[in-house]
């Protein structure tokens, strides 16, 4: 499989220290390996696209573009984690959703 394993604490603790920063990179990188992971479903968008989309939306072309990137995860993992990790990602804070679904790739990986 395409899907590289991370080391879960580290994602978590690096998404904190840099104020996000890294969870931007997190979402390219992982959904660049998603696309080739699981052909079969509609390609993700860049997400450097996605965010400028969602500057010009005011954020609702992001919310969109998450839940189709949990439902990506759920797809190539074979799980069916996608709301929980969508819902705390939109309500309380980023790294709690991308968190889960790194796990969901780490345990396939």
């Amino acid at each position: 499989m395409y899907l590289t394993k991370r080391n879960l604490v580290a994602v978590i603790l690096l998404s904190l220290f840099t104020l996000g920063i890294y969870q931007i990179y997190w979402f390219f990188v992982t959904a660049k390996e998603l696309n080739r992971a699981d052909s079969i479903e509609p390609q993700l968008m860049n997400y450097l696209l996605a965010i400028l989309l969602g500057i010009i939306t005011c954020g609702i072309y992001l919310i969109y573009w998450e839940y189709r990137f949990y439902k990506k995860v759920d797809s190539a993992t074979d799980t069916n984690n996608w709301i929980l990790s969508f819902l705390l990602s939109i309500l309380f804070a980023g790294f709690i959703g991308i968190a889960i679904a790194q796990d969901s790739m780490n345990n396939v990986a």
